[in-house]
C-alpha cells in the first residue's frame, strides 16, 4: 500500500511539472515574456533584444520585457537555463557567451548550452574586421603581413578570450610568425588606442568599428568571412587573402530553455521571421550594421547553434588561450 502511495505522489508531481508548459503552449503568451539579455544595456545584444521585443509585443499582444543580467553574459545564460520551459523566459544570446564561454570556463561553467537549450530564431550576424592606425603604415592585409614578418607586431582585443583575441590567434597561427597581444577591458579601450596609433592592428566586430571606420579614425583591410561585407564592400576577405578556412561571423539568436514546447518556438520563430521581413528592422539591422538572419527553422538553428559549440571549442584549444577558471 505504502508503495502505491509513493507511485502516485510521483505520478502527481510528474503530472504537476507537465501542466504548466502544456497550458503554457495553448494561446501563448497569455501572460508578460522576459527577454533575459546577458549584456548591459546599450549594448548591441541589448539593441536587438528590444527591437525584437517591441515588434513580438505588438503581434502577440503581450508584454516582451528586457531583463539585463550582466556578468559577461553567463549569469543571465545560467539564469535562463535553470527557468521553467514553457516560453516565458527566453534568451537573446550570442556567439561569446553561447559558443565560446563554455570552452574557456570548463570547470566553473553553470550551464551546457546543447544540453540545457533549445534555438528559436537566429536574429543577425556580423564578422569580425581586421582594421589598423592610419598612422600604422597599413593600407592592406599584404602590408600587415610584411610588417609582422619584419617585427613582432601588436594587436589589441577587447581582452583576454574574447571574439577579436581568438580571431588574431587564428590568423597568427595560419602565418606563422609573431604576432603580440595586448588585451584591454573591452573594445572602447581597444579601439582608442588603434586611432591614437599606440596600437598598430585590432580584430573587432562590425557594429563596434563601423562609424570609426567610416570617419576615416581606423582603416578595414580584413573580412574574417568567406564573403565580403555589404557595409564594406571594398574591403576584401581573408579568403580572397588566401586563408578560406578563417572565418569568425557571431551570432546574434533566441533560445529558450530545453524541452519548450515546440508550438511555443513555432510561434515565436514564425512571427520574429514575418519581423525579419519588414522595412523597419532591415533598416534598423542597417544602423547597427548588422546582417539579418531570420531564415532559419527552429531545428536548423538548434544544430547550427550545436555546430558553433564545437567550432569554437576546437579554436579555443587550438589556440591555447587559457582565462582564470575560478
Amino acid at each position: 500500500m505504502k508503495k502505491r502511495h509513493l507511485l502516485l505522489a510521483a505520478a502527481a508531481a510528474w503530472i504537476g511539472a507537465a501542466v504548466p508548459a502544456a497550458y503554457a503552449s495553448a494561446g501563448y503568451p497569455s501572460a508578460p515574456v522576459t527577454i533575459v539579455v546577458p549584456f548591459a544595456a546599450g549594448q548591441t545584444g541589448d539593441i536587438i533584444a528590444r527591437l525584437i521585443g517591441k515588434e513580438l509585443a505588438e503581434r502577440l499582444k503581450q508584454p516582451f520585457v528586457v531583463d539585463n543580467r550582466g556578468g559577461g553574459g553567463r549569469i543571465g545564460t545560467a539564469y535562463v537555463a535553470k527557468a521553467r520551459a514553457d516560453g516565458y523566459t527566453l534568451l537573446l544570446t550570442s556567439t561569446g557567451p553561447y559558443a565560446i564561454a563554455p570552452a574557456l570556463y570548463p570547470r566553473t561553467m553553470q550551464y551546457d548550452p546543447v544540453r540545457d537549450f533549445t534555438g528559436i530564431a537566429e536574429v543577425a550576424t556580423t564578422p569580425q574586421i581586421i582594421a589598423v592606425s592610419p598612422k600604422s603604415g597599413i593600407n592592406t592585409f599584404a602590408d600587415l603581413v610584411k610588417q609582422a614578418q619584419k617585427s613582432d607586431l601588436s594587436y589589441g582585443s577587447a581582452g583576454n578570450g574574447s571574439t577579436q583575441h581568438l580571431t588574431m590567434e587564428l590568423l597568427k597561427k595560419e602565418l606563422n610568425f609573431p604576432l603580440v597581444h595586448v588585451p584591454f577591458k573591452g573594445s572602447s579601450e581597444s579601439k582608442t588606442q588603434v586611432m591614437s596609433g599606440m596600437i598598430p592592428v585590432t580584430s573587432d566586430s562590425l557594429p563596434a568599428i563601423y562609424t570609426n571606420i567610416k570617419a576615416g579614425q581606423m582603416k578595414a583591410i580584413a573580412v574574417v568571412d568567406k564573403q565580403r561585407s555589404a557595409y564594406l564592400p571594398d574591403v576584401p576577405t581573408l579568403a580572397e587573402s588566401g586563408f578560406p578556412a578563417l572565418s569568425t561571423v557571431a551570432f546574434f539568436g533566441l533560445v529558450a530553455p530545453k524541452n519548450t514546447p515546440k508550438d511555443v518556438v513555432a510561434v515565436l520563430n514564425k512571427n520574429l521571421m514575418k519581423i525579419a521581413r519588414t522595412p523597419d528592422f532591415q533598416q534598423k539591422m542597417k544602423e547597427l550594421a548588422m546582417t539579418p538572419a531570420l531564415e532559419k527553422s527552429p531545428e536548423q538553428f538548434t544544430a547550427y547553434l550545436t555546430e558553433e559549440v564545437t567550432r569554437w571549442k576546437k579554436i579555443v584549444q587550438d589556440s591555447n588561450v587559457k582565462v582564470e577558471d575560478y
